[in-house]
């Protein structure tokens, strides 16, 4: 092994020198950082542009660039001082190359030494706020290594503390006194008179009226002018969907009077639209969608659309096959959709709807849905949403189990969803957590008497600059009461798993109870799907960009999927999760699993993704494994 070891000393160029004579540059195999202890490696790596081999570096190495590595070093010492380590050093202590002359370790040496740290944060003056209540905010605190930017940061926060209380004047000025490692920062500030709005202007508003605009104003003439009343104004107009863009301004600021005029300026979107759209189910299917509506009737700011879906099988017998093409529609619905933004004055979203149904997306079932609906959603915070709809339903069902019904429900539906995910088509991080509940008959009247819950978190990790680790659970149950508690919940009630969007490997809806039916014509046997009260699902994924293959918008995707139904609590049990089984040994309460990977095209609406999903857990007849097609994320 040939090593080019270097005195400690050495400075990079030098190093540049040794290597200026070689055609290629060589790879580099790994980065080693030696003598750092308050910040990791990976902290470090993270602000280097030399990147080393990884699993995700089969066809693209990367190579040693001497320029980057001279900055990656200037970059280290600049992120040691600014994070309080006034005194740390940073070098190449040795480029070693490997054996076969083609790669290189880098071996970085950092001298961290004593940090300067910040002794004491001191106020001189504070005026109407108090001083434990700006502390809170401080980034700042004692016995932190000192940071200058922070200290920055320190100061707006200072500032913005007045700004909610109407003290647009406010004036603070930092002092930091260094004594050998340790600093004292003091902050003096002048607070000034609170300003109060004078006058509110709202341009720009053309066919809205301006009623609806100060509907959505968190301020009148007279108030204070504070920051977070501005934000949440901000919020509201957004959050309407009539406009593109919404700025708060303050103009002819009056120190002597303290006052300042407020104009509130929106560009309008274009009223009515007019949407089309399809998207891919699976291998066996697709979605072609139309909408029309306007979103500001009349200027009044309420909406009405009509909406049309339509899913489609493609291939017969649900296999890829292109000599037995059968387009058959599975899915389709119609909705008229009445939207009213503040009732009663308040930020609670009212919803009429009238949709007629019809779903025979699992096989051998048919269930035919005409309704109306009425309902509220409130957001709580912009993270949070509750919803509450009554629905009032006439079914038409034809099942092997239960032959043709015709009946009624009526029931209740709630909702609270919290989500932080920051894009919704293609989450890189953030939290999804939701958690639904229904309840039909009792003193609802009708049919059905049945209730069903429900609960999912998914959480999303960046490991690195494009590799994301996306997570899901799921668990629901149903079941049925009162009238209907012998005949379980009804078919529209249970829960159905497998295939591209829960478990895949399997066929779709294909997991859980079923029941064996005969084909009068054939006299053939086939499993008919029935669903279940209880579910489990579970799902990992790793999603990672593909070398060579990125710039064309191309990513990849390696996943493990689990779950499974059950006709009731009392027949799940421990040995069902057992991840591997004989074919003869599996039956239908098995936890199935599976494996797989896939490639994703990147588009502005979400991925397209195809997926080969390998199930560990095979009844005889299953195939070995399974090729799912989707728009969108599995999650």
């Amino acid at each position: 092994m040939l090593v080019l070891a270097l005195p400690l000393g050495t400075e990079v160029r030098a190093q540049a020198g040794a290597l200026r004579d070689e055609p290629r540059q060589p790879f580099v195999n790994k980065i080693v950082i030696l003598g750092n202890q308050f910040f990791s490696d990976d902290d470090l790596k993270k602000q280097m542009n030399t990147d080393e081999s990884s699993f995700f570096s089969v066809f693209r190495k990367p190579r040693l660039r001497l320029d980057f590595l001279r900055r990656d070093i200037a970059v280290l010492e600049a992120f040691y001082h600014a994070n309080g380590f006034l005194e740390a050093t940073v070098r190449v202590k040795e480029i070693r190359q490997l054996e076969n002359e083609a790669f290189v370790d880098i071996i970085i040496e950092v001298e961290e030494r004593e940090a300067t740290r910040v002794e004491a944060i001191e106020f001189g003056s504070v005026g109407p706020i108090k001083e434990d209540e700006l502390r809170e905010d401080l980034v700042l605190k004692p016995g932190d290594p000192y940071n200058p930017s922070l200290r920055s940061a320190d100061v707006y926060s200072i500032k913005r503390n007045y700004f909610e209380e109407g003290y647009l004047g406010v004036a603070v000025r930092d002092t930091a006194t260094v004594n050998g490692r340790l600093v004292r920062i003091r902050y003096d500030i002048v607070a000034g008179p609170v300003i109060h709005i004078r006058n509110i202007e709202i341009r720009g508003n053309r066919d809205s009226k301006r009623s609806i605009v100060e509907k959505e104003l968190a301020f009148e003439s007279g108030d204070p002018f504070r920051l977070g009343k501005v934000i949440e104004t901000q919020r509201n107009l957004f959050e309407t969907g009539l406009f593109t863009e919404a700025e708060i301004i303050p103009e002819n600021l009056n120190m002597s009077e303290r006052t300042v005029d407020i104009v509130v300026r929106v560009s309008e979107r274009k009223s009515a639209y007019v949407e089309a759209g399809f998207g891919v189910g699976n291998i066996l299917g697709s979605r072609v969608l139309g909408e029309w509506g306007d979103r500001n009737l009349f200027g009044t700011g309420r909406s009405l659309r009509f909406k049309t879906e339509y899913s489609f099988g493609i291939f017969e017998d649900e296999t890829l096959n292109f000599d037995n093409l059968d387009f058959r529609v599975k899915f389709y619905r119609y909705d008229a959709q009445f939207d009213q933004r503040r009732l009663f004055g308040t930020k609670l979203l009212l919803g009429v709807n009238a949709f007629f149904e019809k779903d025979a997306t699992v096989d051998d079932i048919v269930i035919r849905t005409r309704g109306a609906s009425v309902g509220g959603s409130r957001r709580l915070n912009p993270r949070t949403d509750v919803l509450l709809q009554f629905l009032l339903e006439r079914i038409k069902r034809q099942a092997p189990d239960t032959g043709f019904e015709d009946s009624r429900s009526n029931l209740v539906s709630s909702a609270v969803r919290y989500d932080t995910r920051d894009f919704i088509l293609d989450p890189r991080t953030g939290i999804y957590r939701d958690v639904n509940l229904s309840i039909a008959g009792g003193i609802l009247g009708a049919d059905n008497d049945f209730y069903s819950i429900s609960t999912s978190v998914q959480k999303y990790y960046r490991l690195a600059r494009r590799i994301i680790v996306a997570l899901r659970a799921r668990v629901g149950f149903a079941d049925a009461f009162g009238d209907s508690s012998d005949e379980g919940p009804p078919i529209e009630a249970r829960f159905f798993t497998g295939g591209s969007n829960s478990v895949r490997g399997y066929d779709e809806n294909s997991l859980g109870p079923a029941t064996l039916t005969v084909d009068p014509s054939t006299g053939a046997t086939e499993e008919t799907v029935l669903g279940g009260r209880a579910l489990l699902l579970t799902n990992a994924e790793l999603r990672f960009p593909l070398p060579l293959l990125a710039r064309f918008r191309f990513s990849g995707a390696a996943f493990v999927d689990a779950g499974n139904v059950w006709r009731s609590l009392d027949a799940i049990d421990i040995k069902h999760f057992r991840p591997f089984a004989d074919r003869d040994d599996v039956v239908q309460e098995d936890y199935r699993y599976s494996v797989g990977v896939g490639i994703r095209y990147n588009t502005p609406v979400g991925p397209i993704r195809l997926d080969y999903g390998l199930p560990l857990k095979r009844e005889p007849g299953l195939d070995n494994a399974r090729f799912h097609v989707s728009l969108g994320q599995i999650f």
